[in-house]
């Protein structure tokens, strides 16, 4: 009987061990690598982006990368905003995919987007912010010009 109970005991303490560092150890976050050979050219309040390069001329698919650091820009479920590519024939888009984990800043994100229409010639990338709450004075938007080769 006092076996069991001094077993019991031991278990218990081990439990509140387990406990302990489950709430009292703070867990490692992660951060968005931060670009080396690829510094973003293109830097607005919040948002990075690494590529396009401003008026740089690109194919399509149009792969596109950047950080978000705050300031309205900041990730939810998974994705830190849209891009929507704007020319004279229509609109084609793309989800922002958080690359690093989208609760903490800076998030990495990337996407791609695929022409709908053979065009070339100037275009512009307008990005736009993850806004859950719908509230539009909470809406960002970002215009990048590029050039479809």
């Amino acid at each position: 009987m006092k076996k069991e109970i001094w077993l019991l005991g031991v278990l218990g303490l081990i439990m509140v061990i387990l406990l302990c560092i489950l709430f009292f150890v703070p867990a490692k976050k992660t951060q968005a690598p931060q670009p080396t050979q690829n510094k973003p050219v293109v830097v607005v309040e919040g948002i990075q982006i690494i590529s396009p390069k401003l008026n740089e001329e690109v194919a399509s698919p149009i792969k596109i990368s950047g950080i978000v650091t705050g300031n309205g820009w900041s990730g939810f479920e998974g994705q830190v905003g849209v891009v929507e590519v704007r020319d004279l024939k229509g609109m084609s888009g793309a989800v922002l995919k958080a690359m690093t984990d989208w609760t903490v800043l800076p998030t990495s994100f990337e996407a791609t987007v695929t022409l709908n229409k053979i065009i070339s010639g100037p275009i512009t990338l307008v990005f736009h912010n993850e806004n859950p709450s719908g509230d539009p004075a909470k809406d960002k938007t970002f215009s990048l010009p590029i050039k479809i080769k």
